[in-house]
C-alpha cells in the first residue's frame, strides 16, 4: 500500500469510532462536531484563499468532464508515442493541492450520504467558504454523473470501500495499489528512461476528490494501458522520479469538449489520451499482474 494512502488512515480508536458512528446514525453529532473533526483529522472548514482549485486533478482523471483549453496545463495529456526512452517530456504540476485529511472508518462512512444537503447538515462549516463549497459540489458532480460507455465507476467513502470496489470490478481477491513515487520534477523538462508496461487487462484508477473526509473517485475504463516511467535529468541523466502514466486507448465515448482533445488537437476516437499520475492518484491491479 503506498505511503500516500497509509498516511490517510483514520487516527480514531475502535472505541471512538463506535461512539461517533452512533452519533452519526442518530443524526446527533452537532454537539460533538468540533471534537469529531479534530479527532478524526477531517477538513471540516477551510479558510478562504487557502484552498486550491482541483481542476488539474480532475482534468487528468475523467473522460466526461468538460474544460476550457485555457484552464488546463498543456502538458496534462499526451500521446502514447511520447513514451519512448530518450524522449523529452515536460511534466505538469503533480503536487497535491487538496487539504490533508484522513479516511473515515467504514462504520462511520457507511452512514454518511454524499448528497449536497446531507453533507451541508453534517459539515456546515465546509459550505461557508465558496472555494470549499465549489470543490464539494464538483466532487458530487463526478460521483453522480452517468458512466461512460464501457466504464464502471464509483465514489468510495472509505479505504475499505475502495478496496472492495476494486476487488469487485477486477474480479479478484488480492490487489496491489500503485502510485507515482513522488512529485519531484513537477513542471520541469525531463528525459524518459526505462519504461515498464504492466501486463494488466483491467486497471481501476482512483483520483482523490474533496469531501471533508478523504475520498476517491474510482473507475475502470476499457482499453487502458498502465506504465511506470523512469525520468532523469536532461544533462546529468541523474534519476529524478518514477511516475505512473496511464493511456486510455479508446476515447470514442469521451465528451467532444474534453480538454484532452483540445490539447491533442483531435476528436473522440481519433487518438488515445495519456496522462501522468500524481502522488495522490492510485492504480489498483490484480496482485498477479505485477
Amino acid at each position: 500500500m503506498p505511503e500516500s494512502v497509509l498516511s490517510k488512515l483514520s487516527p480514531l480508536s475502535k472505541r471512538d469510532s463506535d461512539y461517533f458512528a452512533s452519533l452519526v446514525s442518530k443524526q446527533s453529532l452537532s454537539s460533538d462536531h468540533a471534537k469529531f473533526c479534530s479527532m478524526a483529522n477531517l477538513a471540516c472548514s477551510v479558510l478562504p484563499g487557502k484552498f486550491h482549485k482541483l481542476d488539474d486533478g480532475y482534468n487528468s482523471g475523467y473522460g466526461g468532464r468538460t474544460f476550457h483549453a485555457d484552464e488546463a496545463d498543456p502538458n496534462s495529456f499526451f500521446r502514447l508515442s511520447i513514451l519512448e526512452p530518450g524522449n523529452r517530456v515536460h511534466l505538469p504540476n503533480l503536487n497535491n493541492q487538496i487539504p490533508r485529511r484522513s479516511f473515515l472508518p467504514s462504520q462511520i462512512a457507511s452512514k454518511i450520504s454524499t448528497s449536497s444537503n446531507d453533507l451541508q447538515k453534517m459539515f456546515p462549516e465546509s459550505f461557508t467558504s465558496p472555494a470549499t463549497k465549489e470543490a464539494i459540489e464538483t466532487s458530487l458532480l463526478y460521483c453522480s454523473s452517468p458512466a461512460l460507455k464501457g466504464e464502471i465507476k464509483g465514489c468510495p467513502k472509505s479505504l475499505e470501500d475502495m478496496i472492495e470496489f476494486s476487488k469487485k470490478v477486477l474480479g479478484v481477491k488480492q490487489l496491489v495499489a500503485l502510485t507515482s513515487k513522488s512529485t519531484k520534477g513537477s513542471g520541469k523538462e525531463l528525459i524518459i528512461g526505462n519504461i515498464k508496461q504492466f501486463d494488466a487487462e483491467k486497471v481501476v484508477s482512483c483520483h482523490e476528490v474533496f469531501f471533508p473526509f478523504a475520498a476517491y473517485f474510482c473507475h475502470l475504463i476499457s482499453s487502458t494501458h498502465l506504465y511506470a516511467v523512469d525520468l532523469v535529468e536532461p544533462e546529468t541523466r541523474a534519476p529524478v522520479n518514477k511516475i505512473l502514466a496511464i493511456c486510455h486507448m479508446d476515447t470514442s465515448s469521451f465528451s467532444a469538449d474534453h480538454v484532452a482533445f483540445k490539447i491533442l488537437k483531435a476528436s473522440p476516437g481519433q487518438t488515445e489520451a495519456c496522462h501522468w499520475f500524481s502522488k495522490i492518484d492510485l492504480a489498483w491491479l490484480a496482485n498477479a499482474e505485477i
